[in-house]
């Protein structure tokens, strides 16, 4: 077994609670100037694939270009935002290539110097931190929205939820069978296939500083699958090439992912201690697996780039009454 953990953040990193309300009427001169010169100077913006939507909404609402939700005919595609037909073309394409390269590779961009912000569904990963440092980089990490970590299992398994201990005991090695973890399946001896994702992945830090925390997690290469595609593959199968569903798998996700841009049918997401995952049980955070969507900008940026402005705007009213029209879960108000 190996032991996956996120290092201490307080050395290298300053993590700033920024409390905003989730809701406006409209911009203030203030925010409407942010708008304005965020528009003219838009900045690289790169980030998890599951905030793709939130950046795609985000840049819609700046460049006052009207967008909607894609719909692709095939269940194998991720959905997010696209303009409508009537946006100019050059605004249309602005938008269109704004393309997020994963997590770690948003954090990697970012520290580089070849993004200006990020968008990211977890903070900075240990050997995420030690790269930011051996550059001279400190990061400023600030929460901009909501999500959760979900777990999910093939849509015929009968399982509704599972205590948090079981599921940490799963991947621990210690719990084995769907009967030990108390399913009833029609085999008895039936095995958990518990699927991971790789090291860095935003799924992967997440499960350790969530639900792991200090228990070593079960070294297990051949149940890692690539990509926020692959769980989900992997547990409710893919038409588009034949590959069968896991009616015995085990995996996780983020909530706005398996929610909003990828809901399969073949994968159901199970409650955890008794209480399912959706944007009421995440506000409230009666769901305990609640996560922070950040927006992550290099500290020092001069404070009339428009990286810092794009980060300010997103966390005034405006701002969040924007992140709440993609679909997640906005700041709780202060």
């Amino acid at each position: 077994m190996t032991r996956h953990r996120t290092w201490p953040l307080v050395a290298v990193l300053a993590i700033v609670a920024a409390g905003c309300s989730s809701t406006a009427s409209s911009p203030t001169p203030d925010t409407e100037a942010l708008r304005t010169a965020i528009a003219a100077d838009f900045p690289a913006v790169d980030g998890s694939t599951s905030a793709h939507p939130l950046a795609r909404i985000l840049a819609c609402d700046l460049l006052a270009a009207e967008c909607e939700w894609s719909a692709p005919a095939s269940a194998n595609v991720e959905r997010t935002y696209i303009p409508t037909a009537g946006v100019p073309e050059p605004t249309a394409q602005q938008i269109l290539a704004m393309k997020h390269n994963g997590t770690h590779g948003a954090y990697v961009n970012l520290i580089d110097g070849k993004a200006d912000v990020i968008l990211v569904a977890r903070a900075p990963s240990s050997d995420e931190l030690t790269e930011a440092e051996s550059k001279g980089v400190v990061l400023d990490v600030r929460p901009a929205a909501l999500d959760a970590f979900v777990f999910l299992v093939n849509a015929s398994n009968p399982v509704e939820s599972m205590d948090l201990e079981t599921l940490r005991d799963i991947y621990a090695g210690k719990i084995t069978t769907w009967q030990e973890a108390g399913v009833e399946m029609a085999d008895s001896s039936a095995l958990i296939h518990a699927y991971q994702r790789e090291r860095n992945s935003g799924s992967q830090e997440l499960m350790m500083s969530l639900v792991m925390k200090e228990t070593e997690v079960i070294d297990a290469p051949n149940m890692i699958v690539k990509t926020m595609l692959g769980p989900f593959n992997a547990i409710g199968g893919n038409a588009a090439t034949g590959q069968p569903g896991d009616e015995l798998g085990l995996g996780y996700s983020v909530y706005f992912y398996a929610a909003v841009m990828f809901d399969q049918p073949q994968v159901k997401r199970i409650a955890v201690d008794g209480v399912k995952p959706d944007s009421q049980t995440i506000t409230a955070r009666t769901y305990q697996l609640v996560a922070e969507v950040y927006v992550v900008t290099r500290q020092g940026t001069p404070a009339e780039s428009t990286a810092i402005k794009y980060r300010d705007w997103l966390l005034t009213p405006d701002g969040q009454r924007a992140v709440k029209l993609s679909g997640y879960v906005g700041l709780p108000e202060s």
